[in-house]
């Protein structure tokens, strides 16, 4: 049921920022968990989102320079 997990997983966004954490640092899924704290992950979330809101940035720029 990959499909049912898939949906499962795009609406919790913490399992979601956890597995991209995880990925980031080359870990388990499980290490991310029973070694970080929420406000840590918390941390990574905000990090993420300046990263991507700073490719947004980026590509914008690049699209109004054709």
């Amino acid at each position: 049921r990959p499909k049912s997990l898939s949906a499962e997983l795009r609406r919790d966004s913490w399992l979601m920022l956890q597995f991209g954490v995880a990925k980031e640092l080359g870990l388990t899924l499980s290490e991310v968990r029973s070694t970080m704290t929420a406000e840590e992950l918390l941390g990574w979330s905000a990090y993420f989102c300046i990263l991507n809101e700073d490719q947004e940035k980026a590509l914008e720029e690049a699209k109004r320079r054709r």
